[in-house]
């Protein structure tokens, strides 16, 4: 009896070890192309936020500048001025700035697939 269990001592360590180096061994090669595609996939999407929030605050930094000097001047000149000054202007400032940026960038992407659409016709 003692020989089976020396026997299984031996043998579970030596057949788990065997066992690990294997799948070890078969799956890295294979994981270690899917990890590096998901990290630079994670990358280039961190990449796209960040720019869309440096866009978001620099429209933001804009629309206050813009109300700060605009408040600056309507507390120098006379009152009726004001008034007719604040008709021009939008109470939703940001929200103007953003809908010209992102306009704006609607057309060159327009600009872009048209360039890339010519240039694949006639290819």
């Amino acid at each position: 009896m003692g020989w089976i269990i020396n026997f299984f001592k031996k043998l579970f360590p030596t057949a788990f070890s065997w066992l690990a180096k294997f799948l070890l061994g078969l799956i890295m090669p294979i994981l270690a192309p899917i990890i590096q595609a998901v990290a630079a996939l994670l990358r280039k999407i961190g990449i796209f936020l960040l720019i869309i929030a440096a866009i978001g605050a620099a429209i933001a930094v804009l629309a206050a500048g813009i109300d700060y000097v605009v408040s600056g001047i309507g507390s120098l000149v006379a009152p009726d001025l004001v008034v007719v000054g604040r008709m021009f202007l939008p109470s939703n400032l940001s929200f103007c700035i953003s809908l010209l940026v992102f306009l704006k960038l609607k057309s060159l992407v327009f600009y872009w697939v048209t360039k890339l659409s010519e240039k694949l016709i006639h290819t």
